[in-house]
């Protein structure tokens, strides 16, 4: 049987959630979800071991938990497929930087740094977002074919949107090191799908 073990399981519902967010703000100009800021600060929990904890606790990943089970349960809807597509596209961009470790250096240096702001400061989603969203396109927009999403063109135009949009693939990318991190493997998704149901059940109950 094809085992996906707990680990990629968090991996993945991490990556689905900030897509999930990314087409939230691109459909409604903004995002209220409760994960949102769990999602933004995974990015800059760099030094732990424990997957869980890069997102805080169980019920900051219930989106990208949702968003997982609806993925293996609705696989021809518009959406699902759009989000896949996209997971597919952060998953060779991963692959891009970890083949340059001059960009990996850099990026690592760069969220250090903006953690340590982000730990002083009295607002700190909206520079954060700012913040994220910069750092995508730094150093991992030059790395491969930019990522078309679609939604409202009215809200894709403005700068809040856009910036949170870049800051939401930034997680998305976090995600898939925690992937490549548990030894995940390309075809989970499609061989896996017993595993990740009961390690969807398991982790929905902490939630």
């Amino acid at each position: 049987m094809f085992k996906v073990t707990t680990n990629q399981t968090i991996a993945l519902a991490g990556l689905y959630q900030a897509l999930a967010l990314v087409q939230q703000v691109a459909w409604q100009g903004d995002s209220t979800h409760s994960c949102l800021p769990a999602s933004l600060a995974s990015v800059l929990k760099l030094d732990t071991n424990d997957f869980m904890d890069v997102f805080g606790l169980p019920q900051h990943l219930q989106l990208g938990l949702h968003t997982l089970l609806e993925t293996l349960e609705k696989r021809h809807d518009p959406r699902v497929i759009e989000r896949t597509r996209h997971a597919v596209s952060l998953m060779y961009l991963e692959s891009r930087l970890q083949a340059s470790p001059q960009v990996t250096a850099a990026l690592s240096n760069d969220i250090r740094h903006i953690a340590a702001l982000h730990a002083s400061r009295d607002e700190p989603e909206q520079e954060l977002v700012q913040d994220l969203g910069r750092l995508y396109q730094t150093h991992i927009s030059p790395l491969g074919p930019k990522i078309i999403i679609e939604g409202d063109p009215d809200y894709l135009q403005r700068e809040h949107c856009a910036n949170t949009i870049r800051a939401l693939l930034l997680a998305g990318i976090r995600a898939v090191v925690l992937w490549r991190q548990a030894h995940g493997r390309r075809w989970a998704l499609l061989f896996g799908r017993t595993s990740i149901l009961r390690n969807i059940a398991t982790l929905q109950q902490g939630c």
